[in-house]
């Protein structure tokens, strides 16, 4: 009979060192759920962030590239008036 008992408390002193073990595997499962919402979070801002500076680069391209267009015209037309004047 004590044998018995002595079986039974080996195997309920297992069971509660599983148990713990299974808590601490939960804790840090739980941990590292949070840790993934938040660089999901993260990545989700960023690219919104991408999101508004490639408008704006594209904004930008294009004013650069008509503020280029009258630069080049207006040192065509001031090269054009200097060879006009020297005829």
């Amino acid at each position: 009979m004590e044998h018995r008992l002595e079986r039974i408390e080996q195997t309920l002193d297992k069971l509660t060192e599983a148990v713990a073990q299974i808590a601490r595997v939960d804790e840090r499962l739980m941990h590292v759920f949070t840790r993934l919402e938040r660089h999901e979070k993260r990545l989700d801002d960023q690219e919104d962030d991408l999101k508004e500076i490639v408008s704006a680069v594209t904004l930008n391209t294009g004013s650069v590239k008509t503020a280029e267009r009258f630069f080049w015209v207006a040192v065509s037309a001031c090269a054009s008036l200097v060879v006009y004047m020297m005829r």
